[in-house]
């Protein structure tokens, strides 16, 4: 049975001008590539002509989706097939005549990445050139926010200690009076990429993600079952050559169930055994949020808000 989520997320790019210390892209072993247009039509027509259940596709993945030079085109086809679209971004790339773009086209909201709230915090989480990037990023998001819009902008902060902790009161105080929303995270470990979260001894039987988690569809047409899997190693099937229900009756995905069901992952190889998502205690996951109750929005999936667990 395919899991229960309205949301399609298609990774258009494994490229990413930014190398962000949070993010696992030092270890990245898939190739670093753009996903064509007409693949990307592809893959989208064939879900919908296969289920009704989807009705928002994110754009999000391993990579940034503004570096593909198409992206617009793919929002549009989103568009046609009727889909609620969202993009994911570090807004580098973002300029005011694109995002005009991407508002006429109907995109529902824009979730940026912003660590740093001066250009040397900026330069240290980013980890790029500060001086050059930050002022111009952040008067860009500023003006765009300060536009007649339909297209949501959504800020979120990863606290680095030592880097950009400091910034966070600051950070808040001057985007959230004309943001749509704020989270202010402390970083994820990307299972076994990064060491930010202790991975706890009281862990919960599942995440959630087999079950109501988003279909995740990689740059190659792939498909597992988890954002975090940055290496595709929870690999379920190939939408280039499978139908949807044969990638969710796949012996892959039905052990990944089983052990989500059960709760028991020893000498399962899953590196879902030692995720820190499935730590019962998330009390220290969340700082800030602008809108929603932190304990329920750490059970929540990032784009949709739809309850995981």
């Amino acid at each position: 049975m395919i899991p229960s989520s309205s949301e399609v997320r298609i990774e258009v790019s494994t490229k990413c001008n930014y190398n962000c210390v949070i993010c696992a892209r030092d270890t990245l072993t898939r190739a670093k590539e753009i996903m064509p247009t007409e693949r990307f039509k592809y893959y989208v027509n064939k879900i919908i002509k296969e289920t009704d259940q989807y009705d928002t596709l994110t754009f999000s993945g391993f990579g940034e989706p503004l570096m593909d030079k198409d992206f617009i085109k793919k929002a549009e086809i989103a568009k046609r097939f009727g889909f609620d679209v969202l993009l994911l971004t570090n807004a580098s790339l973002l300029s005011t005549k694109l995002f005009k773009q991407i508002n006429e086209v109907g995109l529902e909201s824009i979730r940026i990445s912003f660590y740093g709230m001066n250009a040397d915090s900026y330069k240290t989480v980013h980890n790029v050139n500060g001086d050059v990037f930050f002022e111009r990023v952040r008067d860009t998001l500023t003006e765009i926010c300060s536009m007649k819009r339909t297209t949501k902008i959504i800020f979120t902060y990863n606290v680095v200690p030592g880097a950009n902790d400091r910034d966070v009161h600051d950070w808040i105080r001057y985007w959230e009076p004309i943001a749509d929303l704020l989270e202010v995270w402390r970083p994820h470990n990307w299972v076994d990429g990064r060491d930010y979260r202790r991975v706890k001894p009281k862990k919960l039987d599942t995440c959630g993600r087999p079950f109501n988690g988003p279909l995740q569809v990689q740059v190659d047409g792939t498909v597992n079952i988890c954002c975090f899997d940055y290496n595709g190693k929870l690999l379920l099937g190939d939408l280039k050559s499978q139908s949807l229900s044969e990638i969710f009756s796949s012996e892959a995905y039905r052990k990944i169930k089983e052990c989500h069901l059960t709760g028991n992952f020893e000498g399962s190889g899953l590196i879902c055994e030692k995720c820190d998502q499935r730590n019962h205690d998330k009390s220290d996951i969340m700082v800030y949020n602008s809108k929603f109750d932190i304990n329920e929005r750490v059970r929540m999936v990032s784009t949709i808000y739809n309850k995981l667990i």
